[in-house]
């Protein structure tokens, strides 16, 4: 069965401006992540202007980043504070994966937006599977929200508030949720740092989401419009 889902979180560092270092060991996380899920400790690559150029510059192997990223990365860090967009993929042509990272903000330069596009033949793939990812990556880091889809629900505005959040697969939410809240979920996880409660998973199918799939859609609709009733699906720009 083949997978192709987008993950989409945002997340601060502190009070300042996110160090260099800090973004290289966050993208380093996210390889290592990405590679558990998908099964294979994949090369990672930089973009390019064509397939062949961008093959030629591995930039994270064996979960780390080679020499010759990292000095251009910390060179166009210096040049272009606070600002720093990069992106990598491993290399698989039309149906890639991709760590997309865009810390794109002169007013919250402690701010960054991370998408996550993870395509996979993997058959050990399930909702399992993508509740740790998205709980590590709400443990690692202080997000605001996470969410997974796929085949464009949100682009094509399958969700009901195009202004809002939506939930597709998976909604991840800094807050405390209790399952009775929620019934219309297939699931609803804690995400616990230590002995205190985080934040919530709330889990729209126990199959994999299909975007396309008017069944899935009506189910991540109606727990939209449910976390709207309670509160806990913010606007966008309230992020």
């Amino acid at each position: 069965m083949n997978i192709d889902m987008s993950v989409n979180y945002s997340f601060r560092v502190g009070s300042g401006n996110i160090t260099f270092e800090k973004i290289i060991e966050q993208f380093s996380f996210l390889v290592i992540e990405s590679n558990g899920l998908l099964g294979k400790c994949y090369e990672w690559y930089e973009t390019g202007y064509s397939k062949k150029q961008a093959l030629s510059r591995i930039a994270f192997e064996k979960n780390r980043i080679s020499e010759n990223t990292y000095l251009k990365w910390e060179r166009k860090y210096k040049k272009d504070s606070p600002l720093f967009v990069e992106s990598i993929w491993d290399g698989k042509g039309d149906f890639s994966s991709s760590i997309n990272y865009r810390k794109m903000f002169f007013d919250q330069i402690n701010r960054a937006d991370v998408e996550l596009h993870l395509v996979s033949q993997n058959e050990n793939i399930d909702v399992e599977r993508f509740v740790e990812l998205i709980t590590n990556i709400a443990c690692y880091l202080d997000c605001s929200y996470i969410n997974a889809d796929s085949k464009g629900y949100r682009f094509f505005d399958k969700n009901v508030f195009p202004d809002r959040l939506s939930v597709g697969w998976m909604l991840y939410i800094p807050h405390v949720l209790l399952p009775e809240l929620i019934p219309e979920a297939a699931r609803v996880v804690p995400v616990m740092d230590g002995e205190k409660q985080k934040g919530t998973i709330i889990v729209s199918t126990e199959e994999i989401f299909d975007g396309n799939n008017k069944e899935h859609i009506g189910k991540a609709n109606d727990i939209e419009i449910k976390l709207l009733d309670l509160g806990l699906l913010p606007l966008m720009t309230e992020l």
